[in-house]
């Protein structure tokens, strides 16, 4: 299968045995070879393509490329993959990367970006030409306006041909001032009488007098096409009953009944029946005329001068001359439906099973047989066309095939349309409900940011989806959200085998959607773990990326709002907090409502790091008043109302409507979720049940390796202990010697400046001890968290009121602090009070030079 797709396009027409030299216009072809654009413009019939083709034998065979344009190369798709197909030579290696790059999304958004991708990936040594036949086949503008930036950026050494039957319209100004226009008009094809003369002693079955050579001449008026059909005519030579006329260059039906009228039925019901398609070759031929001897049908067609080209020696195949074409099709049209009908089919199957995959799949569309077409499709996932095809089959006919509804779900969702994403889930869980298929896509609605309660699923094993009866794209896709649901429930470790087998499925397909998610759902499991330097180094090496994969303005918004976020995750774990402001800033351009709410929860966090609670439950405010899907329900906000919870600013309403949600849903409980929960116990005094949920959430992530649950865990019954009865030492000490073990390494910080009032306490009382065994990376690290948490030890001044003073050094306004430091203004001027409070003075100047003073600054 697909052995043969594209080859009719990409390949120039064998040359003509018999042809008629026509030196002026020749040597205006050779002139025009040399220059940048060529565009030979003439009405059919009138010799464009033989004459080009004529010229190209001049040049070595490598050193051309042909493309046949057709009505289907109106959508950006079609066409520039036919032009990719085209110019697979001067692409080399990198076309491969290209079929990646374009096979992603094609759409005008980023079509500028995809040609100069295009251009620059091309390798020209020496002079090559592209022959762009038919081009008055093209119609749509986008099309017309894509191919005007691909003329603007054309490479030194490519060289560019057009056949069109109207003026092209593109903009030919700058090779026209540049003299690299070579434009050949119709009166260039004209033949003059010595050269129709010399047509007709070629190609005249039978010697015709001087009488009837004048009257050709004179009624063809240099036109060749209409010497080809006057020559047709069987009686020539007798005096004809009816005046003919060429006024509109066409084939009138007296002519044609001239020309077909003497044909044998066999002849004329061949030429009737394969002029409709776009050519015809044995195996087509034996399929639809079992009785018709091809060779001798071709050889007999020829020997009577009926228009028909060899377009491939070695295959056989042929097609006709576009005025005798138009006119079969239109005949072809006239048949019964039933009988048209029967032979399309029959075309469409012997195409698809000889490889002409193209032309297939064009005759299914046109039959509007969906099923096999469908069915064609998710097969044949390389085709360069397959998201034209996706695009084109409508979603209610996609219902009908699951596998093809899933290609269409993963269309729509690498698009954003995310409404079509919802609309086709539930109408295939309406239409299969038992389907063990459509079981496995249950809970992608996770996907979309919405149907939180799908992490209570058991997911499909790996086994199983393997065994589903989908194609490689659409397990990738299952095994992609069963992976999310694994991230959910902190199976990280389970998630990642998950990850592996939808990477390892999209190898071929290279699905840059799917490569996209794989990769960031990875580095938010590292991220989720602890191993942050891990999701950092991944997150970066798909950001570089991100730009190459040929998503459109829209889809490169929402996925580099998507990395921000995630992004601005590690860097508040590591209390980097400038550049948390600095990726959540670059964030805040998508307005739809799970991925603003997302904005809104880090950006909670980042005030609350920061030490502006005020601001952090405002934020966090915001985010619960217009959150939706998961952002909507208590588990998720408990990771922001934990710091308010600790501020002191959590109303007890939040805090018995989480403690009646935990207790409702035990099957979404996560460790997270847990940790919460024990929050809030301890802060009611039930210590001894709090002790019990760290110890079982630190033994499971001891086991799994999940070292930011570790360290939090540990903090969380590091602040029981503090408050309990007797000496506690030793667990107090062996306690923070773990968190320091797990945090040093990724620096991870933020739990401690949530539990710092406990960390300083715990350093107040067991200073010595602390330091008297650490590892020289432990030690640094304790040093940093001794900076952060226990600010009385080494300043009158707080970490952010230093920050702020030192700001205030610069000369920057309080706005403009207040935007550096991503607080508002109202903190900044709380914090400048305090400074002069804390220093005893009363302005800025006195603050900066009392700090200067006491080596603060």
């Amino acid at each position: 299968m697909g052995k043969h797709l594209s080859a009719n396009r990409v390949k120039a027409p064998e040359t003509l045995e018999k042809s008629v030299t026509r030196k002026i216009l020749a040597d205006k072809i050779q002139t025009g070879l040399q220059k940048k654009l060529m565009i030979l413009e003439a009405g059919a019939g009138h010799g464009k393509t033989t004459a080009i083709r004529e010229a190209l034998n001049q040049l070595p065979a490598d050193h051309w490329q042909w493309l046949t344009l057709n009505e289907d190369c109106n959508h950006l798709v079609v066409f520039w993959s036919y032009l990719i197909e085209a110019l697979k030579k001067q692409l080399g290696s990198m076309r491969e990367e290209l079929m990646v790059y374009f096979q992603t999304s094609m759409n005008p958004e980023n079509i500028e970006e995809f040609v100069s991708y295009l251009v620059n990936s091309l390798t020209l040594e020496t002079s090559d030409h592209l022959v762009l036949d038919d081009f008055h086949t093209i119609q749509n503008k986008e099309v017309l306006r894509s191919f005007e930036l691909f003329l603007e950026e054309l490479p030194e050494n490519l060289h560019v041909v057009i056949t069109t039957r109207y003026q092209p319209d593109v903009y030919l100004t700058k090779f026209l001032l540049a003299e690299q226009l070579q434009y050949i008009r119709e009166e260039d094809f004209l033949l003059s009488d010595d050269e129709g003369r010399s047509f007709i002693q070629q190609n005249s079955r039978e010697k015709l007098s001087q009488e009837t050579t004048r009257y050709l001449l004179e009624t063809a008026k240099g036109w060749i096409g209409g010497l080809k059909l006057l020559i047709a005519i069987k009686k020539i030579n007798q005096p004809q009953a009816q005046k003919i006329s060429f006024e509109n260059k066409i084939l009138s039906d007296y002519l044609a009944k001239e020309i077909l009228g003497d044909l044998s039925e066999e002849e004329q019901e061949f030429l009737v029946i394969s002029g409709y398609f776009p050519f015809i070759y044995p195996n087509l031929s034996q399929q639809i005329f079992p009785t018709t001897d091809f060779s001798s049908m071709i050889e007999s067609l020829q020997e009577k001068n009926l228009m028909i080209t060899c377009i491939d020696n070695e295959e056989q195949r042929y097609t006709f001359h576009p005025i005798l074409k138009e006119y079969l099709v239109k005949e072809f049209q006239s048949l019964p439906i039933q009988q048209r009908t029967a032979v399309k089919k029959q075309t469409a199957s012997v195409f698809i099973t000889d490889g002409y995959l193209d032309e297939g799949v064009a005759l299914l569309f046109e039959l509007g047989e969906y099923q096999p077409l469908m069915k064609l499709i998710v097969e044949n996932e390389q085709s360069f066309r397959r998201i034209y095809y996706i695009e084109q089959i409508p979603k209610e006919v996609a219902l009908t095939n699951i596998d093809f509804a899933f290609q269409k779900f993963v269309y729509y969702y690498s698009n954003l349309e995310y409404d079509n994403c919802y609309e086709l889930i539930d109408e295939l869980e309406t239409k299969y409900p038992d389907q063990k298929e459509i079981r496995a896509l249950s809970g992608i609605k996770l996907m979309l940011g919405s149907d939180y309660t799908t992490t209570s699923q058991t997911p499909n094993t790996i086994q199983e989806i393997e065994q589903l009866k989908l194609d490689d794209v659409s397990k990738a896709l299952i095994f992609l959200k069963s992976a999310m649901i694994l991230f959910f429930k902190e199976n990280y470790q389970q998630a990642k085998q998950f990850i592996e087998a939808s990477a390892k499925l999209n190898q071929k397909s290279k699905n840059n959607f799917l490569m996209y998610f794989n990769q960031t759902l990875l580095a938010q499991i590292y991220e989720e773990t602890g191993e942050l330097d891990k999701g950092l180094a991944i997150l970066t090496k798909v950001h570089q990326k991100l730009d190459g994969m040929g998503f459109n303005s829209k889809m490169r918004e929402n996925y580099q709002v998507s990395f921000y976020i995630t992004i601005t995750g590690i860097h508040l774990k590591q209390l980097n907090l400038d550049a948390a402001a600095e990726t959540l800033k670059k964030a805040n351009t998508n307005k739809h409502p799970h991925v603003r709410a997302s904005y809104l929860y880090n950006l909670a966090e980042l005030y609350y790091l920061s030490g502006d609670e005020e601001q952090g439950w405002k934020t966090f405010k915001e985010m619960e008043f217009g959150a939706t899907g998961s952002y909507s329900n208590p588990f998720t906000q408990s990771g922001i109302m934990k710091y308010a919870l600790k501020a002191g600013q959590l109303p007890g309403y939040y805090e018995e409507n989480f403690i009646e949600t935990f207790q409702q849903h035990p099957e979404l409980h996560n460790m997270a979720y847990q940790l919460f929960y024990a929050m809030i116990l301890l802060k009611r005094g039930d210590y001894q049940d709090c002790l019990q949920i760290t110890d079982q959430i630190l033994e499971k992530s001891r086991k799994q390796r999940i070292y930011s649950k570790i360290i939090e865990a540990n903090l969380l019954k590091l602040s029981v202990l503090l408050k309990l009865k007797g000496n506690h030492s030793r667990q107090l000490l062996n306690i923070y010697y773990e968190c320091l073990y797990y945090s040093s390494e990724n620096q991870i910080l933020n739990d401690f400046f949530l539990f710092r009032q406990e960390i300083e306490e715990l350093i107040k009382r067991m200073k010595t001890e602390i330091e008297a065994n650490l590892e020289p990376r432990e030690r640094a690290f304790h040093h940093k968290i001794i900076d952060l948490c226990c600010t009385s030890s080494h300043s009158l001044l707080t970490e952010r009121e230093i920050e702020i003073l030192a700001e205030m050094a610069k000369g920057l306004t309080n706005k403009a602090i207040a935007d550096k430091l991503f607080i508002s203004v109202a903190t900044v001027k709380t914090h400048i009070l305090n400074i002069y409070r804390k220093l005893e003075v009363n302005s800025r100047v006195t603050a900066v030079d009392k700090a200067k003073q006491l080596q603060i600054l």
